[in-house]
């Protein structure tokens, strides 16, 4: 497993498969500044997984496979959903996480995962479980801030260019780093500080040069 923060870090490199898939999908001009943007975003990436002797592992992976999803479904709601209402796209997608989930699920159910797996990763490898009524409660904080945080960044999709909005979610790795410190006394080494700024700055890059081609 890695650090939230780490594992934040690999989700925003959301801003450069937007940019790769907008020009491959949609021919969009890739300007200087864009490629010194991947290129960074790339160095970042290698700083925050740091690939060694056991390679990468799929955990570390997964964030940058989110990340390429969330760029996908970005660039969908700008070019294809702006006269759709933000409650309908937001339903629509928590309908389709929970149908996913509700189906991966019963698949664990009736076919467990391995032990070593379900201790690995419990959160991803288990099947349905019996909680409390605390974690109900805990469950109902984490739905309401996620609608409320989902409503927002939907409609800013919505009214702005990808590439304009993917820049202020970067205010995401500050608190999840916070409150990775915070509630599980996670901190990113040194080099995954680096990785992390570089991501940030290629993002930076991407939408200042995004307003000079505009």
């Amino acid at each position: 497993m890695m650090p939230i923060a780490e594992a934040g870090a690999g989700l925003f490199t959301s801003p450069i498969f937007v940019l790769l898939f907008s020009a491959i999908l949609f021919g969009e001009r890739i300007g200087f500044r864009r490629i010194l943007a991947v290129l960074v975003g790339s160095v970042g990436v290698w700083c925050v997984l740091q690939p060694g002797a056991e390679g990468v592992t799929v955990y570390q992976i997964m964030p940058i496979l989110a990340a390429a999803c969330y760029a996908i479904g970005s660039i969908i709601t700008f070019r294809y959903l702006q006269d759709e209402s933000a409650f309908a796209i937001l339903f629509s997608f928590l309908v389709a996480i929970g149908i996913s989930g509700a189906v991966i699920t019963s698949v664990f159910t009736v076919f467990p995962a391995s032990d070593h797996m379900i201790a690995t990763a419990p959160f991803l490898f288990s099947g349905w479980q019996r909680v409390d009524a605390q974690y109900w409660l805990y469950l109902f904080i984490i739905a309401l801030g996620a609608t409320v945080a989902l409503s927002l960044m939907t409609r800013a999709y919505q009214l702005a260019k990808t590439s304009y909005a993917a820049i202020f979610e970067y205010a995401y790795l500050l608190s999840v780093s916070y409150f990775g410190w915070l509630f599980w006394d996670l901190t990113p080494n040194a080099l995954s500080v680096v990785g992390i700024v570089f991501i940030i700055a290629s993002g930076v890059i991407i939408t200042l040069a995004q307003r000079k081609a505009i």
